[in-house]
């Protein structure tokens, strides 16, 4: 790998479907936009990123070389390269079904919790920005992703548990970063809500959510053409329906603030000029090709 190592960011929240695998995977495809080169990997035990990217037959496949048996055997670190594979936006690294949850043998590991930060340094591929699928819990898994860069984006959605399971989240992160001296940025938080759903309930929860996180907070109110871009398992980066959505230049807003907070390697063309690319020419690019 180059001389200086790629920014790591953990999409994580410990509660399902709040949005992180729609988040990571969209993340990714902005950053590729730009002209960055991004590896996403799938640490989610259910596969839902793999399977939309169009995989579903690595995930189950058991006698596919998986990143949990990488984690685990050190004699097998240097087989990490072997586990990406080539996207049209971008490369990934695929679960498998093998995957044990939120219990796995790592909990017990030696430096169980800082094994994918080791791992990465020996991947033989050059990238900008690293970002992890987290599954929903607090197991080795997510710590390993907030471990190895220090960075989190936190995705949410509108429920009145929020407010708790967000200090939560805190609570835990804070002692990891104790227990290892990290320091632990979050970059952005993301609420994907549906404004024509709204309730008092939910607005109580959005307000919320918008006087704690302030400029940091990114709300989006859902598409179905963000969904739909799903099917043609590609980010709404590569999506021509979601790329002259209202709701496109919002999220691409997260990609913004990951920028803004940043400092990825400078190789393989101008960092800054990949960094100062706007919405519009994100979309335009994209629509023309």
């Amino acid at each position: 790998m180059a001389d200086t190592n790629p920014e790591v960011i953990a999409v994580s929240f410990q509660k399902g479907g709040t949005g992180k695998t729609f988040t990571a995977m969209n993340l990714a495809g902005g950053l590729a936009a730009r002209g960055f080169e991004v590896l996403l990997i799938d640490m989610d035990p259910q596969g839902t990123l793999t399977a939309n990217l169009g995989h579903r037959e690595l995930f189950d496949d058991h006698d596919e070389l998986s990143l949990d048996e990488v984690l685990l055997d050190v004699n097998k670190w240097d087989q990490i390269t072997d586990l990406v594979i080539e996207h049209d936006e971008f490369d990934l690294i695929p679960a498998n079904s093998t995957y044990t949850g939120n219990k796995t043998p790592l909990d017990s590991a030696d430096a169980g919790e800082k094994r994918l930060g080791k791992i990465l340094t020996r991947l033989e591929t050059d990238y900008h920005y690293i970002v992890c699928d987290c599954p929903p819990d607090f197991s080795a898994f997510a710590k390993n992703a907030v471990t190895a860069g220090e960075n989190v984006v936190v995705p949410m959605v509108p429920r009145s548990e929020m407010v708790h399971s967000t200090n939560l989240l805190f609570d835990m992160y804070d002692t990891l970063g104790m227990m290892h001296d990290l320091d632990i940025e979050y970059l952005a938080f993301t609420m994907t809500y549906t404004s024509t759903k709204e309730t008092k309930q939910m607005r109580e929860v959005l307000d919320w959510f918008d006087e704690t996180f302030g400029e940091n907070g990114v709300k989006i109110d859902d598409r179905a053409a963000f969904d739909r871009a799903k099917w043609e398992a590609g980010s709404i980066y590569v999506h021509e329906e979601s790329l002259q959505n209202d709701q496109f230049p919002q999220f691409d807003t997260v990609v913004k603030r990951v920028l803004d907070q940043t400092s990825p390697p400078d190789f393989n063309g101008d960092v800054e000029e990949m960094r100062q690319k706007t919405t519009d020419e994100i979309r335009s690019r994209e629509i023309e090709a």
